[in-house]
């Protein structure tokens, strides 16, 4: 089998969370961005179903590219699969390596529990993607969410929307095992003289820990 993962942080999840049995082998042909591209157009023409095909084909070359499942997940809402909107939703929480996807996963959650009449739920999941990332979306359906009840649902401070989440098994911080993964990375890169490949990885852990000690091997390489 061969595989399009283009960063030593992609082979290092993929190698965690997606290898079985099987071996794989990484192609020097870049088979990703043509279906990309194509499941880009395909969206903006509004034809969901074609459009998610590309970006499984997409998927199936590169099992970790988080633009890819994103893209899948955008067309499960658009053609109405809630389960698989779902689905593809909890599996990309491993995936996110920035805040800026994981506050996509708390969004995406929160279309879900909207979805499934949780609407106590789904507030808490778009509050907490603004802990992550400003959006104009989640603004958006917290004030559908707000009309809809009929009380204000961004009162709750952090305590309150990660003790909703808590209760309902929903992780409030980015994957350790991914964290501890990328971490690796960054030394292997690091040691085999890719100073840029070792700095996106720790990169990707600074921007989600803010750890001391990142920061510090972030300047060293810098």
């Amino acid at each position: 089998m061969k595989l399009c993962l283009r960063h030593i942080s992609e082979v290092f999840l993929y190698e965690y969370y997606c290898l079985g049995d099987d071996e794989y082998e990484l192609t020097d042909v870049d088979t990703l961005t043509p279906h990309k591209e194509r499941a880009k157009e395909l969206m903006l023409a509004g034809n969901y179903s074609k459009s998610q095909k590309e970006w499984l084909d997409a998927h199936f070359e590169n099992p970790v590219d988080m633009e890819s499942i994103l893209g899948i997940i955008l067309c499960c809402k658009q053609l109405g699969d809630t389960e698989g909107e779902y689905s593809y939703t909890t599996e990309s929480y491993n995936y996110c390596c920035t805040r800026a996807e994981l506050a996509a996963y708390y969004r995406n959650l929160g279309w879900y529990y909207l979805e499934k009449y949780n609407p106590e739920l789904s507030a808490a999941c778009y509050l907490y993607s603004k802990y992550f990332e400003e959006s104009q979306q989640a603004d958006a359906e917290l004030e559908f969410l707000e009309k809809a009840i009929g009380k204000k649902v961004s009162a709750k401070d952090l305590s309150q929307i990660r003790n909703t989440l808590k209760e309902n098994n929903i992780p409030t911080e980015a994957n350790p095992i991914t964290l501890a993964l990328l971490y690796k990375a960054a030394e292997e890169a690091q040691e085999a003289g890719d100073k840029a490949q070792a700095l996106d990885c720790y990169r990707m852990v600074y921007d989600l820990t803010e750890d001391e000690e990142v920061g510090r091997r972030i300047s060293g390489l810098s």
